[in-house]
């Protein structure tokens, strides 16, 4: 049994862990409605992670990834005010999204600067359009078509975890059935190998980043059916539970190893975690103390894991 596989089994047995303490502290933690509230809440999470888990298995990372929602929900929702047609405003969501995330690609993977420090400037770039886009003030939205995705329920079952579903199914045909999904491993377990073998990794960060820029504006498209408008300060921090989720799913940060898999468990465990400590009246700011441990904690098991096998 591989380290992966351990991961993954241990991230279910947490899951179920988690979910029987919480189901004990409060009984309404199994009931349907607040099964729909962490499944939509979390669904935003489970794009952004699996964009997040292209980048780091290239070595890389996305700051900007919070942001990038707020900007490509306002460029959706201005598109749609202009010109009342949902498909219209999807599609300026989806492109502002990978503008962002072209930006990141071609100065990361074309000029070979740092991921974080680019990431960084389009953190404070993309949140800035944002606010000037919304004027620093949220815009309603009620045409239903728009709101359908992040709003529209089957019963109890958000019709925003069905697609997220297929997604998944994309992005894992992508990864480990494609010619794309190798060069992305091969240029996170070796960039300058994986150019000698000709795998042109350059241009394989700029797409990876470019995806990432999408599943964006795809989520900026949910979270904006989820509240019927769209508000400038979405996505605060995103970047930050992204990051801890895909990490928590065994992604290295080093690149070259992880799987879509563990960060599916890995949001899911994140997410019940937080839901979970909302649902019990857990002080805010602890929540954050929280967060902060987790992300600390699986940096540090990343790191011990590394060091080991480099041994």
């Amino acid at each position: 049994m591989d380290s992966l596989t351990q991961r993954y089994l241990v991230l279910v047995g947490l899951i179920v862990i988690a979910s029987v303490g919480f189901g004990i502290a409060n009984e309404n933690f199994y009931s349907l409605a607040n099964i729909g509230i962490l499944l939509r809440s979390i669904a935003v999470l489970f794009l952004v992670s699996m964009g997040m888990t292209f980048i780091m298995l290239t070595g890389g990372i996305d700051l900007s990834v919070g942001s990038n929602v707020a900007f490509a929900g306002g460029v959706g929702v201005i598109a749609l005010t202009a010109t009342d047609s949902a498909a219209l405003g999807f599609v300026a969501a989806i492109l502002a999204g990978m503008a962002i995330g072209a930006i990141n690609g071609v100065f990361i993977g074309r000029l070979r600067l740092s991921a974080f420090m680019v990431t960084l400037a389009t953190f404070a770039l993309a949140r800035g359009l944002a606010l000037v886009i919304y004027d620093a003030d949220s815009i309603n939205v009620s045409n239903a078509a728009f709101l359908w995705l992040g709003g529209q329920s089957w019963g109890s079952l958000p019709v925003v975890i069905p697609f997220v579903a297929l997604v998944f199914v994309a992005l894992s045909v992508l990864l480990y059935r494609a010619p794309f999904g190798r060069d992305v491993y091969a240029a996170g377990s070796n960039f300058n190998t994986a150019f000698v073998l000709g795998r042109m990794p350059q241009r394989t960060l700029v797409w990876v980043y470019v995806l990432s820029g999408a599943l964006a504006g795809l989520s900026a498209i949910i979270t904006v059916g989820r509240v019927s408008s769209g508000q400038p300060w979405t996505g605060l921090y995103l970047e930050f539970d992204a990051i801890t989720a895909v990490i928590l799913g065994g992604t290295s940060l080093f690149g070259g190893r992880g799987r879509l898999l563990g960060t599916i468990l890995g949001v899911l465990l994140y997410g019940i975690i937080i839901n979970g400590l909302v649902l019990t009246g857990t002080n805010p700011y602890l929540q954050s103390l929280i967060k902060g441990l987790i992300l600390l904690g699986v940096v540090l098991l990343d790191t011990l894991v590394q060091r080991r096998k480099a041994q």
